[in-house]
């Protein structure tokens, strides 16, 4: 299937997703024709019971691929309007700064989708192309968050300031450890680089600078497991204060 990578999905998870929470995205869909499990036709029930048109190839083996239609991302105006709007007084919101690897950037979506953040913000010159890759990782995490593409994160942060958010970045190099911290409150949380972390101008810009560790051997992990692991800190201590 020759098409933009940004326009393709592949994968159940992914092609899923879109069918049950914007289905009007889908142009077209096509399915490994030598399948016959259950797995497939789980899908094809799916995708009959939206009323979607599908086609067999034989030229996919094993996962399912789809086109969607070209659509424009959310950009910083729009982050402004939902905040503006928002009845929700307690916001959770991640902000990917200078991810790399279009793998990392969906296990990040994908962590943030589980953990319900309410906003996700992407750098977007500075981070790897949501294409079908991102996509596939992220299993389907793209389609149930709101994800904002801005071009001047400094601004964007300043904003949020504004609107009564703390500020937190993830370093390893900082003395402070992440579940000392109070995220009970309007909390940003920013993921910097795999390989050099947040950007100095960023982190200049943070109300706090937090470690995952205290280890004085390792302290370095993954920015996807790191992004799990502080946005579970973050909703655990928010559903403490709930319950």
């Amino acid at each position: 299937m020759k098409q933009n990578n940004l326009d393709q999905r592949v994968g159940f998870h992914s092609i899923e997703s879109i069918l049950e929470h914007n289905p009007e995205k889908l142009k077209k869909i096509t399915l490994p024709a030598k399948r016959a499990d259950k797995r497939i036709e789980s899908l094809i029930k799916l995708i009959e019971s939206k009323g979607i048109a599908f086609e067999l190839s034989k030229k996919i083996s094993q996962e399912p691929e789809a086109i969607i239609k070209k659509e424009e991302q959310s950009s910083f105006q729009d982050l402004k309007l939902m905040i503006s709007n928002s009845k929700n007084k307690n916001p959770l919101i991640l902000i990917l700064d200078n991810i790399i690897d279009p793998r990392n950037l969906g296990a990040c979506v994908r962590s943030a989708a589980v953990s319900g953040v309410d906003a996700l913000i992407i750098n977007k010159h500075e981070c790897a192309p949501t294409n079908a890759v991102a996509h596939k990782v992220s299993s389907g995490g793209f389609e149930v968050l709101n994800i904002f593409h801005v071009t001047n994160l400094i601004n964007c942060i300043k904003f949020l300031k504004d609107n009564n958010f703390h500020i937190f970045g993830l370093s390893e190099h900082s003395n402070k450890i992440y579940y000392k911290e109070d995220f009970c409150g309007p909390s940003v949380l920013i993921m910097g680089s795999e390989e050099t972390g947040i950007r100095e101008k960023t982190l200049e810009a943070c109300d706090s600078v937090v470690a995952l560790s205290s280890s004085k051997n390792f302290k370095s992990l993954n920015v996807s497991v790191a992004t799990g692991v502080i946005l579970n800190e973050a909703v655990r201590q928010r559903n403490q204060i709930e319950n």
